[in-house]
């Protein structure tokens, strides 16, 4: 698992950049001051620096977010070593020593370089600056969309295709069972049963296209595929189970009834087996939280599938996975009975449609 990352650092070179500076950093808690040595009174508990260089180079992907209050050129050179993806470069914002422009510069949807510009404008007086086309057309901006639904875009290279349809007024695909999207880009978007009849007839079209499921399935490059968070997974396994065997274990449920693991929400078990190394490193190894639920609550559920006296002897219930995944999601059946490898037990339930 990665180290979170701390919220924003604030970068200035002059006084008046410090003074400006120590405004935003009052508004934002938990913001940490970088300030140069020409600054000789920097906001209480800055760090002051020689090389900016070097220091943005030490400290440029701990942070959430990044305010340079300087010039936007010096800025961009020298955050230009350190960029990689929209996906995981942080958000960062320009502002001038004189307090005038917040211009966003990186990161602008995806990473909320967009929105802190406008906080930051804000606190300073200053005019925010936003250069993303789809903001400026006043269509929607899918990359932020999905992102604030807590959804995972799988090829977040098809946000071009999507995004430049929105700007061109092109027609644009939409499949979104669950309707979690369907409000935000209705105007922009049509829905595949209105208008296709499936998926496939959808993605044979040569249409840009938007795929809201956790299904696998075949689709072109200018189809953006976001996998929402929906499937509990109920997990048991033997004591002292290696992580490896339940993390295959899982895979290969998916795999065989072609869902994508970057839908589950949550991995469940009973109470006594959150303990369980392998668990926790396999919940660790998904990316995903790992909760227990105790006999009582697990006994108390019905409509299960496999129901199994020896697991009652053992746990004191009748069923650890398949309860587990129902409880996590809520759901009055399952999605996937019971898996059994010689070792784990992995059953899926999905959320009902709300």
């Amino acid at each position: 698992m990665k180290d979170a990352r701390r919220s924003i650092a604030i970068w200035a070179l002059t006084p008046d950049g410090a003074r400006i500076a120590q405004i935003i950093a009052h508004r934002f808690r938990g913001a940490s001051v970088f300030t140069g040595r020409a600054v000789n009174r920097p906001p209480e508990g800055a760090v002051s620096f020689s090389s900016l260089a070097d220091a943005v180079a030490a400290e440029f992907t701990r942070f959430e977010a990044h305010v340079f209050i300087m010039a936007a050129g010096i800025a961009v050179r020298i955050i230009a070593p350190h960029i990689k993806t929209k996906q995981t470069d942080p958000a960062v914002v320009a502002i001038d020593d004189a307090g005038h422009f917040a211009v966003s510069l990186l990161s602008g949807h995806t990473g909320g370089a967009n929105h802190l510009a406008g906080l930051v404008a804000r606190c300073t007086g200053a005019m925010p600056v936003i250069t993303t086309a789809t903001d400026n057309a006043g269509v929607p901006a899918i990359d932020a969309l999905v992102k604030s639904q807590g959804l995972f875009m799988e090829n977040p290279e098809a946000v071009k295709a999507v995004s430049m349809a929105f700007l061109t007024g092109s027609k644009v695909w939409i499949h979104d069972p669950r309707k979690i999207l369907a409000s935000d880009v209705e105007a922009f978007c049509e829905p595949v049963d209105r208008s296709f009849g499936s998926v496939a007839d959808a993605a044979a079209s040569g249409i840009a296209g938007i795929f809201i499921d956790p299904a696998e399935v075949d689709l072109p490059d200018t189809v953006l595929i976001v996998r929402p968070r929906t499937l509990g997974v109920g997990a048991g396994c033997n004591r002292n189970t290696p992580a490896w065997e339940l993390i295959c274990a899982v895979q290969a449920v998916f795999d065989q009834y072609g869902l994508s693991v970057a839908s589950i929400d949550c991995f469940a078990t009973i109470e006594e087996k959150t303990r369980e190394p392998g668990m926790i490193e396999m919940a660790d190894y998904y990316g995903r939280p790992l909760r227990g639920y105790p006999k009582e609550e697990l006994a108390a559920v019905r409509n299960l599938e496999s129901p199994s006296k020896m697991v009652h002897k053992h746990m004191g219930v009748e069923s650890v996975c398949e309860a587990a995944a129902m409880i996590q999601a809520k759901a009055p059946s399952l999605l996937i009975p019971k898996q059994k490898t010689k070792n784990t037990t992995v059953a899926v339930a999905e959320k009902p449609c709300t």
